[in-house]
């Protein structure tokens, strides 16, 4: 749930995309080593690895992005989709 917790805030404007990324990238590494991310439901394994994606792809600064890199806006719009995803996914079917 840190994970999550963590990915929410940055999408509120909470944190930096590079604090974002450095940050999220450990923490998945030491939540990877303790077994701890194996627990998740399916649903969250596959958003929270989604966003381990993003934040691979994230390039600081302002020269020109290549192709698969995403600049802060482009991160936020994309770790914004991934948990708007995971909510549709979540959310009692009426």
């Amino acid at each position: 749930m840190v994970l999550l917790k963590f990915a929410e805030s940055f999408v509120n404007s909470r944190v930096s995309a590079d604090v974002f990324c450095d940050a999220y990238i450990e923490l998945w590494k030491i939540e990877g080593g303790l077994g701890l991310l194996s627990l998740d439901p399916p649903d969250l394994s596959e958003c929270l690895s989604t966003i381990f994606c993003l934040a691979d792809m994230y390039v600081p600064g302002e020269e020109p992005l290549e192709v698969g890199e995403l600049d802060q806006k482009g991160l936020e719009a994309a770790v914004a989709a991934a948990l708007g995803l995971l909510s549709e996914k979540l959310s009692p079917k009426a």
